[in-house]
């Protein structure tokens, strides 16, 4: 036991030994620790029932107003915050990141809160750095008009504001949400503000928009006053990194689904041959980007009006057999070319990136793109289905073979706790899925009981093959 002397009593406390405790100890009544004064602890103690917050997420020095308030538990330690506020804002968490909070005492009395593993963790004396997943939010938020520093960036150069707006009681089934919020999520590209309110000034020029170099910067199509709640409450409810189990390859799959409740599954695989890796000849690849090669040399070097595109690549994949359940192709095939990194929006025209030039000349690299970037679902039973279409195909199965084959596998795919936990199928652009990707490019056919019964390419089971490879 320790004695701490006030004015008149002599007070007597235990001495934890847990590091984290320690350290809270040490701070909360001052002292030494390694020959470094330690600065008294700013923190106040934990709510014994937790609340529910509203916070105000202001990003700092823009001349746009750029803001989200989000409803939060009190309980939240600053690790899951970092999360939840670069979800809330747009960003994609590929930076540092470090939290502060300022005393009242005294100028530049200053608490910091950091990752663990983080080189800021060591501080000159008189700072403090905790780490972050140590710390609650309600620690460090107390009261309305209460605030919290957020810095992020390549150089820390994008700082935030938090501000405690209200507490109220924490209500059953709580879920972390956005409730309002303005502007955009600043490009990533742009290193702080100076380089933002650059880009500002391009995006309000038609003169400095109209200059070539301009085209090659992503940022032109960035949208300053765009904001979708919904989008920003879609990402909010993602699964986190560390709680989505790793993405299973095919033979995890066939380990989970059993062969002896899928009778089909070991003849599939057989016939799908993953394990052939010899080369594929470049009539495979020239029919297979046939389809996409076509679409831009519409678009040409020139470009082309985003309107008449959609309309003429419509009546290109019109296909009259199938009646009236064909449904207009072009946005989704646009969708789909975006995601491949081959065309993109500018001012109203859809150009060709550079990687679209070269694809739209070389089969060989078309065929490299669509391999490459044929999505599969990250994990969870959406990537199982995939996963097995994928088999379907390459093992030559007709549309509705395969939609037999997969139908019966979705109960096992059920029962199996690895195939069902992780990230589960969520709201999709409209690039859609394997499934949708195949067919706008011309590999598949159409399921039974949907669009009729149209056969697949030839070529379409050596990409499946290559997807399931790569």
């Amino acid at each position: 036991m320790v004695g701490l002397s006030s004015s008149r009593v002599s007070h007597l406390r235990l001495v934890p030994t847990e590091p984290e405790e320690l350290q809270r100890f040490v701070q909360e009544a001052g002292g030494v620790r390694g020959g470094i004064q330690i600065a008294r602890s700013l923190r106040s103690k934990r709510r014994a029932v937790p609340a529910q917050y509203a916070i105000r997420i202001s990003v700092d020095n823009v001349s746009t107003q750029i803001w989200r308030r989000i409803l939060v538990a009190s309980d939240l330690n600053l690790g899951d915050l970092h999360s939840v506020v670069q979800r809330a804002m747009g960003w994609s968490d590929r930076h540092s990141h470090a939290w502060s909070k300022s005393g009242t005492r005294f100028p530049g009395e200053v608490e910091e809160y950091v990752a663990s593993g983080s080189n800021a963790e060591q501080r000159l004396a008189g700072r403090v750095a905790i780490v972050e997943s140590a710390v609650r939010l309600d620690e460090v938020m107390v009261s309305p008009g209460d605030e919290l520093r957020y810095r992020y960036g390549r150089f820390g150069n994008w700082s935030h504001t938090l501000t405690l707006e209200s507490s109220e009681v924490l209500p059953a089934g709580f879920q972390i949400v956005c409730a309002a919020g303005r502007g955009a999520c600043p490009p990533e590209e742009c290193v702080g503000p100076d380089e933002y309110e650059q880009l500002l000034g391009v995006l309000a020029s038609e003169k400095l928009r109209s200059h070539e170099w301009t085209l090659e910067w992503p940022q032109t199509e960035f949208e300053p006053t765009r904001f979708e709640i919904a989008e920003v409450n879609n990402r909010l409810h993602i699964p986190r990194p560390d709680e989505i189990v790793a993405p299973y390859d095919t033979a995890m799959l066939v380990e989970c689904l059993q062969p002896s409740r899928v009778p089909e599954l070991r003849a599939v695989l057989a016939r799908a041959g993953i394990d052939d890796e010899s080369a594929i000849g470049e009539l495979v690849h020239v029919e297979a980007g046939q389809r996409l090669q076509a679409v831009l040399t519409l678009i040409g070097v020139e470009g082309v009006d985003a309107d008449d595109f959609f309309t003429t690549v419509d009546a290109m994949l019109d296909e009259p057999e199938l009646g009236p359940v064909n449904l207009p192709k072009g946005r989704s095939l646009f969708a789909v070319l975006k995601r491949f990194g081959l065309v993109r929006k500018h001012k109203g025209q859809i150009v060709l990136t550079k990687r679209g030039q070269s694809a739209q000349r070389d089969a060989s690299i078309m065929w490299s793109v669509i391999v490459d970037s044929v999505p599969v679902a990250p994990g969870g039973s959406q990537r199982a289905v995939e996963l097995l279409v994928l088999l379907a195909v390459a093992a030559g199965l007709s549309p509705a073979d395969r939609h037999r084959f997969v139908a019966g596998a979705l109960e096992s795919i059920r029962s199996s706790s690895i195939l069902m936990s992780g990230a589960q199928t969520s709201k999709r652009d409209t690039s859609g899925s394997t499934v949708e990707v195949l067919g706008l490019i011309g590999a598949t056919g159409y399921e039974l009981g949907k669009f009729g019964t149209k056969e697949d390419s030839p070529w379409a089971a050596h990409l499946a093959r290559a997807i399931l490879q790569r």
